[in-house]
This record gives structure tokens, sequence and C-alpha cells, in this order.
């Protein structure tokens, strides 16, 4: 997903994982994996350590929403958050915000959102595709070559 621009309010030029407005829940997690890619669906993996992971083809996948760029970093192709460098990690779980496209997709406005969850590069995200993992969340327009943005959560949440 890439970007020409960081007006992070204008509505129609969002940035990667930029939430749109006031109209959204940010969640915080201290517990992440390296490397979650930003503009993706994350899931939460539970266990003896349990944390905010990338999507891995894992089996009815508990879904936690979509992954916000951290502010100080810029928008740009495959960003991904380094626990190196980032002390927690913000998912958006309600309301709008934009996100990464499988190639190949044909989203229409106000589709509904799939989940790309196969063991592949493609896992997190978004897909028209009605076989892929089902979420709350609707296809509102195309904000750039790969991205569109998604109302999240309609209906309480996703």
């Amino acid at each position: 997903m890439v970007f020409t621009q960081n007006n992070f309010k204008d509505p129609q030029l969002p940035g990667g994982g930029e939430t749109l407005g006031e109209s959204h829940i940010i969640l915080t997690s201290k517990d992440f994996e390296d490397g979650l890619q930003v503009g993706r669906f994350a899931q939460y993996v539970s266990g003896a350590s349990p944390s905010l992971k990338n999507m891995d083809g894992t089996a009815s996948p508990v879904i936690v929403g979509v992954v916000k760029r951290y502010l100080g970093r810029e928008v740009e192709e495959g960003e991904t958050i380094n626990t190196d460098l980032h002390t927690h990690v913000q998912y958006v779980r309600w309301g709008l915000c934009t996100v990464d496209v499988r190639d190949g997709e044909s989203p229409e406005r106000f589709g509904s959102v799939y989940v790309s969850n196969n063991g592949d590069a493609d896992d997190g995200l978004a897909t028209a595709t009605d076989t892929d993992v089902g979420i709350n969340a609707t296809f509102l327009h195309e904000a750039g070559d790969g991205a569109w943005v998604i109302m999240l959560g309609m209906n309480g949440g996703l």
C-alpha cells in the first residue's frame, strides 16, 4: 500500500492503517509479535505467551482488528512494527480505517470484507472472497492502489 502523502485527516487520501475522524475505537497491546504488519488484520493467540500476531493460517483465528501505524514512522509499503523500536502497538477495532487488499481482488463499494488466512504471504489482507474469514466490515471506497477504506464493526464489533 503506497501513499504519496501523509495528510492524516483527508478522507480521500488516508495513510496506511490510518483512521478517519473520531468514529473509531483504538486499543493497544504491549504483547505483540515482531514484524506485525501495518494495514493488515491481526489475530490474538492465547496460551503460555498470549500476544497479538500476524494472521498465519490458524484455524478459527480470533481477529483483533487492523494494525495501525506508529505515528513516528513514514507511510510506506510493507511497514511492520519492530519490537526493538516500539513499546506497544495500536489496532483499530471499530470505525473507519484503511487496509491492504489482496492482489487480484475486486472489492465493490458497500460489499462485505473478508480476511485472507491461508498460511502464506497474503495472510491478513482484506479480500472480497466469501470463502475467506468473514468479519463484520464493509468496503467503502478505494483510497489508493491496493488499499481501501473500510467500516469495521458495524452492529457491535468484529
